[in-house]
């Protein structure tokens, strides 16, 4: 019971395009727990991403990609970003918690961001459209 009071328990993004499952990684994160609260600082994620190791998944030109929680982020705190290089990034444009990949080949680092009453979350994925 103990261990419950200090688990943070961090929403988990479900990201999938064309059926399927896209992974990701932990990014950024403050969170209040019932006795305490944290706060972690993490690499930009182009350079977590490579830390961790994580493969890109493979994608066709113009997918949708839709990312979802099982429990919903606070209205407009939903953010996406691209990354072009580990300091700069661009905003994304997110429809129905969706957002359409590049058209043109290459590797893609995004960023996903979003606040709940308890705090805020940020994760990383990449995918290569092909």
């Amino acid at each position: 019971m103990i261990i419950k009071l200090f688990n943070t328990n961090l929403p988990k993004p479900i990201i999938t395009v064309e059926g399927k499952k896209v992974d990701w990684v932990q990014g950024s994160y403050c969170w209040e727990g019932l006795l305490n609260s944290i706060c972690t600082d993490m690499p930009s994620p182009p350079e977590l991403i490579k830390i961790q190791g994580l493969e890109p998944v493979a994608v066709s030109p113009y997918s949708k990609l839709k990312i979802e929680f099982k429990k919903e982020p606070l209205e407009n705190t939903l953010i996406v970003s691209s990354w072009i290089s580990n300091k700069d990034s661009k905003s994304v444009l997110l429809r129905d918690n969706a957002i359409l990949v590049p058209k043109e080949k290459g590797v893609y680092v995004y960023s996903v961001s979003a606040g709940w009453k308890k705090g805020s979350s940020g994760y990383a994925f990449v995918i290569e459209v092909q």
